[in-house]
């Protein structure tokens, strides 16, 4: 079907007005996207369970508004635009993930009514005539809405393509019986779930997530990480097999048995795993648990874990544990992420900076704690000068403003949550 015509048959006034305001908004156009995925993401919330499909979300909307912009500015009509690739990829995603299409339709429907807000509100606070104005208005809203007509066709197609071909793959079944097992909080039969399955629940087990940034080429990333999948298993004595899931073509949920008894995944062993042949793989550690229940339990800390390792920098956290020290708190402040970055800024003051000064006297207070106080361990550990380490310990007080005794749990606590959550000052990455 060909794309329809956006008709430009306006006055020139109109023209220059609708051009000089999508201009001075073109300038702003990452806080105009960032201010319609923040909208989307508090109403409609199938699009807040994954952090990296977020990612793509804000991806798709800077793309839709760059182009509506130009539509606007420059009357281009449909019939010469391509719709925005991160769109197109960002609809394939939500079916990958069994998001239903009415939530992207109306994704589509609320980002423009969001931005049509922020239009008319520059247009009421300038000193443009009524009557132009209001031409102005019917104009924008006429050429929007003939381009949100289009742009939704194109990726309703494209979702609708990728659900097809998604649920022809002959493990989406098992899938779709893992995701209703997952999401089942009463109590489950371990035999008749691990028939619909086909993984055994009564054992221990430890979840993994394993995704990779992006794809090495055209092809997706599964077959990689289903490869390192079976390499973590041969890490564990009886190198047992894996239940490996697809939850799309970048990313994995993984269940390895670790037996009958409570043997476990060592997070350093993985570690050791990550070479040249992972490409650019990253692996969330679960928890070691047991059942049906456990098997909910674990896939749940590698969600979590999950989290906590995106909104580290790009490559800081190739493998990351639940069990690794300060996580599961971080995990639970990480819910109310500026509150988080605030009460970091406020209890660790000029010491929270994104600075190599502040960071080095970080990690010498943080190893001063660990240590019980004791500046000769904290040297010897850190391979340091014991009179360095002092200086150091100063150093931090003098940041903090005060001394460290009697407010060490605060100092302590705000340490644990910056080596997670990032400085004060970042913008949060993936939740």
């Amino acid at each position: 079907m060909q794309p329809p015509l956006i008709n430009v048959h306006a006055e020139s006034a109109v023209e220059a007005v609708v051009a000089s305001v999508i201009a001075e908004m073109s300038a702003h156009l990452v806080e105009e996207s960032r201010n319609i995925r923040a909208v989307l993401e508090r109403e409609i919330a199938e699009l807040g369970e994954d952090s990296q499909l977020l990612e793509l979300l804000g991806a798709s909307i800077e793309g839709n508004v760059d182009t509506v912009f130009h539509v606007l500015q420059h009357g281009i009509t449909a019939d010469h635009l391509h719709a925005p690739s991160a769109a197109m990829e960002y609809a394939r995603r939500l079916a990958q993930h069994a998001i239903p299409v009415t939530a992207l339709v109306r994704a589509y429907r609320l980002g423009q009514t969001t931005l049509l807000d922020r239009i008319f509100a520059r247009l009421q606070a300038s000193s443009i005539d009524p009557i132009l104005g209001l031409k102005v208005s019917h104009h924008i809203v006429s050429i929007s809405s003939v381009y949100i007509d289009w742009i939704s066709e194109q990726v309703v197609t494209a979702y609708q393509v990728e659900h097809e071909r998604w649920l022809a793959n002959r493990n989406n079944v098992r899938a779709t019986r893992i995701r209703e097992l997952l999401s089942n909080s009463g109590s489950t039969d371990d035999n008749q779930a691990s028939q619909a399955i086909g993984y055994q629940l009564d054992r221990h087990h430890c979840a993994a997530i394993l995704w990779m940034d992006t794809p090495e080429s055209e092809h997706d990333g599964l077959p990689a990480l289903e490869q390192l999948a079976h390499r973590m298993c041969e890490t564990l004595d009886e190198n047992p097999t894996p239940l490996f899931v697809a939850a799309d073509n970048l990313t994995a949920w993984v269940w390895i048995p670790t037996g009958r008894g409570a043997g476990r995944l060592d997070a350093n062993s993985v570690r050791q795993l990550i070479d040249d042949r992972s490409g650019c793989a990253h692996v969330a550690l679960g928890t070691t648990e047991f059942g049906s229940t456990g098997f909910r339990t674990s896939h749940l800390h590698a969600q979590q874990t999950r989290s906590m390792a995106l909104l580290a920098a790009p490559g800081d956290r190739i493998v990351t544990s639940y069990e690794d020290p300060g996580l599961a708190f971080s995990a639970l402040a990480s819910a109310d992420l500026a509150r988080s970055r605030q009460l970091i800024r406020d209890t660790l003051g000029p010491l929270a900076d994104d600075t190599d000064l502040a960071r080095r006297l970080r990690e010498t207070l943080r190893a001063f704690f660990d240590h019980q106080s004791s500046h000769k361990a904290t040297a010897q550990t850190l391979h340091l000068h014991y009179n360095t380490v002092k200086y150091r310990v100063k150093s931090a007080e003098q940041m903090l403003g005060h001394p460290i005794a009697g407010h060490r749990f605060d100092i302590e606590q705000a340490l644990v949550l910056q080596s997670w959550l990032g400085s004060a000052t970042d913008s949060p990455r993936a939740e």
